[in-house]
């Protein structure tokens, strides 16, 4: 059996050289992770990605869930809601209870913190939409939950 080149806990610090990558996506990962983890994460992103490089990141957008749970169908997919969720309570408690989620996300918070690490040109975005056509890789079948955002180093 073959040893991987990496093996990382996104915990801590990558054993990577700065500017490495010449684009990052992250699907669904930092939620998983303590606020504090995932601001060191997106640190350690930003040192090892190259000048002009697009980070792409997804998360479960907690603007949308609010809006199930508030009954605010206006600017949600809210059939796909209903089929995954009996209530609004129980879309808010798989959120932030299952699957070891240790944080939620919105477009507010998100762009906050990759500004503060560096990142510019923050802006969100939508499903199969950004500027490196190499990073819209995401699962179409989760855009009904999912933020996307994306930065420049």
């Amino acid at each position: 059996m073959e040893k991987p080149d990496w093996m990382l806990d996104l915990r801590y610090p990558l054993n990577c050289p700065d500017n490495v990558w010449d684009g990052v996506f992250t699907e669904h990962t930092i939620e998983h992770l303590y606020p504090n983890h995932a601001y060191d994460l997106l640190t350690e992103l930003y040192r090892t990605m190259k000048d002009g490089a697009v980070i792409r990141i997804t998360v479960p957008d907690l603007k949308k869930y609010i809006e199930f749970y508030s009954k605010d169908f206006q600017n949600i997919a809210y059939l796909d809601f209903q089929k995954q969720y009996k209530s609004g309570a129980e879309a808010i408690r798989n959120l932030t209870q299952n699957y070891f989620h240790h944080s939620v996300w919105d477009a507010e918070l998100l762009a906050e913190i990759m500004k503060d690490i560096g990142f510019r040109d923050i802006q969100e975005r939508k499903c199969k939409e950004g500027k490196n056509t190499f990073l819209l890789i995401e699962k179409e079948e989760r855009k009904w939950e999912t933020l996307y955002m994306e930065g420049v180093k």
